[in-house]
């Protein structure tokens, strides 16, 4: 028995089309046109699709912005999945650190810009702060954030491994302070992880050309220094100081003695620490114990990281906090003590 006309056209049809499929797949693996552009990049670029917009169009504007690789690859899988006249006009926020395959699903879904929460997580904020924030604003849970920041599988290039075994949180102090945009009730890990892939990007930005680390450390350890550096100083232009003091002391093995560390224990911050508060029984409590406390104690910003990354110069091993919250630095413990006498009445 011989096929119809019509089984026949379909068959060639299924095959034309395996065909193709074929030929994308094979395109696509070549160029890995179905990559990010920059992965684990968190900056967005706002972008707006016309109503008139064709998905060849929409597809051309996206790789002009350098949001995908290749347009027609862009354009071929939303052919293939049926989503070619799903993509909808609007504003919205797309990154280079998202696959095609996501930035397709957002423009069928019509995830806009509109509809998203802009948040901003401030400088020398702990992973404690940050989910009450994100949970207030409605991002995510809050709960939900901490389990995740507490032991969650986050993928890093720097950054992943293991922490010391003191520490409560595992991503303390990674999740980079800065403007983000999320849907309403986002899932914690993919918040985390979009807040984890920005302190990997500004990680590169801040090392680029940097022979090695300070004394030799790793990064997890730089951004532990860092940290410190971002809850004790309040003037962006003494940082640099504040971190070779901390580096000076860690030359000549003494406590780095940052109230910081200490008030990281405490339920609540206090205006002045007292001396039964230097005492508290904690590895992180440098009054205590020597090196570096076990992990960050903040989301240090950019311009901690690199101080830490870069020290400025001299031979301090103390300061004392003045009243306008800028720092008198000293060489001994003598000039230390009059500091103290001078600012700390």
């Amino acid at each position: 028995m011989q096929d119809s006309p019509v089984q026949t056209r379909r068959a060639r049809k299924q095959v034309v089309l395996l065909g193709l499929v074929g030929a994308f797949f094979v395109f696509v693996t070549a160029l890995g046109a179905l990559e990010p552009v920059h992965p684990g990049q968190a900056e967005a670029t706002v972008v707006q699709i016309a109503p008139e917009a064709t998905a060849g169009e929409i597809a051309a504007l996206l790789q002009e912005k350098g949001i995908i690789r290749s347009a027609l690859a862009f354009r071929l899988l939303a052919k293939l999945t049926g989503q070619e006249a799903k993509l909808r006009a609007g504003r919205y926020l797309l990154s280079p650190g998202r696959s095609p395959g996501e930035i397709l699903a957002v423009l069928a879904q019509g995830k806009m810009l509109e509809d998203q929460i802009r948040v901003t997580i401030p400088e020398g904020y702990s992973v404690r702060q940050i989910a009450v924030l994100l949970g207030t604003q409605g991002v995510t849970d809050e709960a939900e954030f901490l389990s995740v920041a507490r032991a969650g599988e986050l993928s890093s290039r720097f950054f992943a491994d293991p922490p010391s075994p003191e520490v409560e949180f595992r991503w303390e102090g990674f999740f980079f302070p800065d403007t983000y945009f999320f849907h309403p009730h986002t899932p914690a890990a993919e918040v985390a992880q979009r807040m984890l892939a920005r302190m990997d990007q500004v990680w590169v930005e801040e090392t680029r050309g940097t022979p090695e680390l300070p004394l030799g450390f790793r990064p997890r350890e730089v951004v532990t220094l860092a940290s410190l550096v971002e809850k004790e100083a309040k003037a962006e232009s003494e940082r640099p100081l504040v971190a070779r003091v901390f580096y000076n002391r860690l030359k000549a093995n003494m406590n780095l003695q940052s109230c910081a560390t200490v008030q990281y224990l405490l339920p609540a911050p206090k205006p002045r620490l007292l001396d039964a508060d230097t005492r508290l029984p904690s590895p992180y409590n440098t009054y205590l114990h020597p090196g570096l406390p076990p992990g960050p104690i903040a989301s240090p910003g950019r311009s901690s990281l690199r101080a830490a990354l870069s020290p400025g110069e001299g031979a301090y091993l103390y300061f004392v906090a003045k009243p306008d919250g800028t720092h008198a630095f000293s060489l001994t413990y003598r000039e230390h003590l009059n500091n103290q006498q001078r600012y700390q009445k």
